[in-house]
């Protein structure tokens, strides 16, 4: 007596076809890409449509599609650099967390997801840059005014004890992120990493030594 074995099959997945606007978000995200990759390798002047296009792997004309001259896709890219330095919500380890180990979160987060990221170095490219036109400098001076006092007043919550023990907690906050933008800035040299590491300790020891009654 025979069995008789019904086959079963699985149905074959149906490729998603994306639509032309996520098409679009797509070559729009490889433009921006290429042009930051530009920017941190040859620096703003150097930095033209054709090159962008072709590292991009898009037409110029496709390029200019989306972004009609050089001034659109500047402010594109002054959006994409900036955020980062804007999002406050990055860097904050726990308050919960004993002040050393607080303090030694709060740089390595700080430098590895903003100050020491290759972004950042394209960033400083194109606000030099941008020096020479004052709606685009306008345009980063503005994001800067509004970011810069919430970074400082999310530095002061995370570290309650330099607002309790620092007789200038505000202008601490301030040095604190001016050392990390003088560090990211100057890996536009070849920096051994074993000095870089070595500041951050450094900068972790002040941070602390500001948290503590006295400096002790």
């Amino acid at each position: 007596m025979s069995t008789l074995t019904k086959k079963i099959t699985t149905p074959r997945r149906v490729p998603t076809r994306r639509t032309q606007e996520e098409r679009s978000d797509a070559t729009r995200r490889r433009i921006v890409q290429s042009a930051m990759r530009l920017l941190h390798k040859k620096g703003f002047k150097a930095t033209n449509l054709q090159d962008i296009a072709k590292g991009a792997r898009v037409t110029l004309g496709a390029l200019q599609h989306h972004f009609p001259n050089r001034q659109v896709l500047m402010e594109r890219l002054i959006d994409e650099v900036m955020a980062p330095l804007s999002d406050d919500g990055v860097v904050w380890p726990p308050v919960e967390l004993p002040l050393e180990e607080r303090a030694h979160e709060f740089v390595r987060l700080a430098w590895e997801t903003i100050y020491g990221s290759p972004s950042y170095v394209a960033a400083w490219s194109l606000f030099f840059g941008c020096k020479a036109s004052p709606t685009l400098f306008a345009r980063i001076d503005a994001t800067r005014a509004q970011s810069d006092p919430v970074f400082f007043a999310r530095f002061i919550t995370c570290f309650p004890e330099i607002e309790s023990h620092h007789p200038n907690p505000h202008q601490f906050a301030g040095f604190v992120f001016a050392t990390l933008r003088g560090m990211g800035l100057f890996y536009l040299f070849d920096v051994a990493k074993e000095e870089t590491n070595g500041q951050l300790e450094i900068l972790t020891a002040v941070i602390l030594q500001a948290g503590l009654v006295n400096g002790s």
